[in-house]
């Protein structure tokens, strides 16, 4: 079956295959970083402060951490989050690196 994007506006981000969809490393951080910082959320304890170690690990790299947490808050969701987000996954060294970062989150009280 072939692959399809979900819209016009995130092909690089989620493809629809008729049975599951695949994501992007990109695309995982994303939706990670917008539950941490959704003010209409209540994310996992410690989840904003984990999204927040990968922007400092990004840092060197990325210089829009503020910009991109509190377009967050508001709840954008834009093509310039998704641009952000790219970057991001792009300055902590690509999607391996970025894909385990996200593994790597245990809330509190998670077996370990």
């Amino acid at each position: 079956m072939p692959t399809t994007p979900i819209s016009a506006s995130t092909p690089r981000h989620y493809a629809n295959h008729g049975t599951h969809f695949d994501i992007s490393a990109a695309g995982s951080f994303l939706l990670l970083a917008h539950y941490a910082y959704s003010p209409e959320e209540q994310p996992a304890p410690r989840l904003r402060t984990h999204i927040d170690m990968i922007l400092a690990r990004a840092a060197a790299g990325f210089g829009q951490a503020d910009i991109f947490c509190t377009l967050l808050s508001k709840g954008e969701q834009s093509g310039r989050v998704r641009q952000l987000a790219e970057e991001v996954v792009a300055d902590v060294g690509g999607d391996a690196v970025m894909l385990g970062m996200i593994r790597d989150f245990k809330p509190k009280g998670a077996a370990q």
